[in-house]
C-alpha cells in the first residue's frame, strides 16, 4: 500500500475498460473500486486521496452564450452533453494557451489523437468532435473566429462506428423466457413479458401510465409515452398483452400513476430492479450470449419482419423517425432467408424451364390399316379439286386394298 500511486489506480481501473465486460458490470467495477480506494484513505492507509474529483472546468462567457442558445430548441440531456463536450474542448485548449477564436487545423490534430489514446468509445469521441465542430460554426456564424469551422473538424476525423448485428434471442430460449415470466408471481416478470410482447424499451415500459389501453374499433392499443426520441405512439395488443395489462392493473394500489409498480411507493419501478428479474428468469436458458432487456426489442422486431411485415410497419411500431434506425436493430432471420432463396430458385426454374412434350393418353397404334385411316382423313380434309395431293390420296387407298389383301389370304 505504501509504493500505491495515482497512476497504479489509474491503470487499475482501465484495466476493466475489456471487450469481455459489458459497459454495465465495467461501470460497476469502477465504481465499487473507487468506493475501496476512499475507504483506504478514509483509513489513512494511503496519504492522497485516489478518487478526489477535480472542479468542472469554467466555461467562458462565449461558450456560456453559445449554450443559452440552445436551451430554448434543445432537451436537457443534449444541453448537458454539449456542455460536457466543451468542457473537455476547453481544457484541453487552456493547458496550451489556444484561443478557439484563432485555432488552426494544426492545433487541433493533436486532440485528435489524445481522444483516441484515452480509449474513449468510438460514439464517445464522434459525438465530441460533432458538439465542438458544431460550437465552431455557431462562432463562424457570429463572425468571432476566422477559420472555416467544417476545415477545422471535418467529417473524415470522426471515427467510423461499429456496425453490430442484432441479436434476437434464439427461439428456445424466447419460449422458455416467455413461459417463465408468464408463470412468475412478481410483476416484474409480467411487466417484462409485456415488453417482449410490444416491443418497448426499458425506459417506456417503466413510463407507462397506469390507463394506457385505447379502444379502437379494431383492436386496443398500447398508449407509449415520451421515450427516447421524445415522441409517442400506439402499439396494437393482442390478447396476451392485455391480460397482462389487466393482472398489473389489478395489483394495489390502484391509485398510482405508472402502470408497473415500484418498490417504493409512489414512484415508478427503478431499471435495476427489473433487469435483476430478468437476469433472475434467464438462467441457464438456450442462448450463448448474455441476455439484457433491449434483446427483448430485438426479438420483437425481428419475429415481426419474419412474419411478412413492412419496415415501415415496423419502423412506426419501434417509435423510430428514420427507416436506417430500424434496419440496426431488426434482422432477417436464417428462415426467412431460405424461403426467399427457396422461392427466387423457384422462380428461375419456371423462368428457364425447357418446354416437355405432351405425354401420350395411350399407347401408340401399330396396325397398319388403323394408321392408314388416319392418313387417309388427313388427306381427305386438305385435298382440294387439282391439288397434287389426290394422285397421293389413290396412292394410299390401293396400299390400305393390297393389305387387307394380305391379311384375308393368311386368314
Amino acid at each position: 500500500m505504501a509504493e500505491l500511486t495515482p497512476v497504479h489506480f489509474k491503470y487499475f481501473l482501465a484495466r476493466f475498460r475489456t471487450p469481455h465486460l459489458s459497459t454495465r458490470t465495467s461501470a460497476k467495477h469502477r465504481h465499487l473500486a473507487r468506493r475501496y480506494a476512499q475507504w483506504l484513505y478514509d483509513e489513512r492507509l494511503v496519504s492522497f486521496n485516489l478518487v478526489r474529483r477535480s472542479h468542472p472546468h469554467p466555461l467562458p462567457p462565449l461558450a456560456r452564450e453559445f449554450l443559452a442558445s440552445l436551451t430554448p430548441t434543445h432537451r436537457p440531456r443534449t444541453v448537458e452533453q454539449h456542455t460536457g463536450s466543451l468542457r473537455r474542448f476547453y481544457r484541453w485548449l487552456d493547458l496550451r494557451g489556444l484561443d478557439p477564436q484563432r485555432l488552426t487545423r494544426r492545433d487541433l490534430i493533436p486532440w485528435f489523437q489524445e481522444l483516441h489514446a484515452e480509449g474513449l468509445d468510438p460514439a464517445t469521441r464522434r459525438h465530441i468532435l460533432i458538439c465542438v465542430r458544431i460550437y465552431l460554426r455557431w462562432l463562424s456564424e457570429q463572425a468571432r473566429m476566422r477559420a472555416a469551422p467544417d476545415e477545422l473538424v471535418r467529417s473524415s476525423d470522426c471515427p467510423k462506428l461499429p456496425q453490430y448485428l442484432p441479436r434476437p434471442l434464439t427461439v428456445e430460449a424466447d419460449r422458455e423466457l416467455k413461459r417463465r415470466l408468464r408463470n412468475s408471481k412478481q410483476p416484474g416478470a409480467w411487466a417484462l413479458l409485456l415488453m417482449r410482447h410490444t416491443g418497448l424499451r426499458i425506459g417506456e415500459l417503466r413510463s407507462l401510465e397506469y390507463h394506457c389501453i385505447r379502444l379502437d374499433h379494431r383492436r386496443p392499443l398500447l398508449k407509449v409515452p415520451l421515450g427516447k426520441l421524445n415522441n409517442e405512439r400506439l402499439v396494437p395488443l393482442d390478447d396476451d398483452s392485455v391480460e397482462l395489462i389487466r393482472r398489473l392493473q389489478a395489483i394495489a394500489p390502484r391509485s398510482r400513476s405508472w402502470l408497473v409498480p415500484g418498490t417504493k411507493p409512489g414512484c415508478p419501478p427503478v431499471k435495476g430492479w427489473l433487469e435483476d428479474i430478468l437476469h433472475k428468469h434467464s438462467h441457464n436458458l438456450p442462448d450463448p450470449a448474455r441476455i439484457t432487456s433491449h434483446r427483448l426489442r430485438h426479438t420483437y422486431a425481428t419475429e415481426m419482419l419474419s412474419a411478412g411485415m413492412s419496415l415501415l410497419g415496423v419502423m412506426r411500431l419501434l417509435g423510430h423517425r428514420d427507416y436506417r434506425m430500424t434496419l440496426r436493430y431488426t434482422a432477417i432471420t436464417p428462415e426467412t432467408i431460405s424461403d426467399e432463396y427457396a422461392k427466387a430458385l423457384a422462380q428461375l426454374a419456371q423462368k428457364y424451364r425447357l418446354p416437355t412434350p405432351p405425354i401420350p393418353t395411350r399407347a401408340p397404334t401399330t396396325d397398319p390399316d388403323e394408321l392408314l385411316d388416319h392418313l387417309t382423313r388427313w388427306l381427305r380434309n386438305h385435298v382440294s379439286s387439282g391439288s397434287p395431293l389426290r394422285a397421293l390420296l389413290k396412292c394410299v387407298d390401293r396400299l390400305r386394298h393390297t393389305i387387307q389383301k394380305l391379311k384375308a389370304a393368311k386368314s
